[in-house]
């Protein structure tokens, strides 16, 4: 939900639909790779870890984590909130652009 409503909102936004998938590439690799999908969590610097923390697939990841292997760093119920609220909060920019958009 959360990537559907940034793609959204995103879509919205552009101009040149030529433009979108090269967007949406150089967002999608970085927030890949700071999502802890591939690494551990553990041995971080502190400015890495805070910036992983902004990153809503890091909860994606470690709500499946935690539900597959039991291995939740943050909790079953920070990842489960934070996704709802980010989604939330996306769903709501997205709409609103997506109601602005003249054909």
């Amino acid at each position: 939900m959360v990537f559907t409503a940034l793609g959204t909102l995103l879509a919205t936004k552009l101009s040149d639909m030529h433009a979108f998938p090269i967007i949406m590439n150089f967002l999608i690799m970085p927030i890949f790779f700071l999502s802890g999908a591939l690494f551990p969590l553990k041995g971080f610097p502190a400015p890495v870890l805070a910036l992983m923390k902004l990153n809503p697939l890091l909860y994606g990841v470690d709500g499946l984590r935690g539900a597959l292997v039991s291995g939740a760093h943050l909790g079953l119920l920070t990842d489960f909130a934070v996704l709802s609220i980010v989604s939330l909060v996306f769903i709501a920019i997205g709409s609103y652009f997506f109601s602005k958009v003249e054909i």
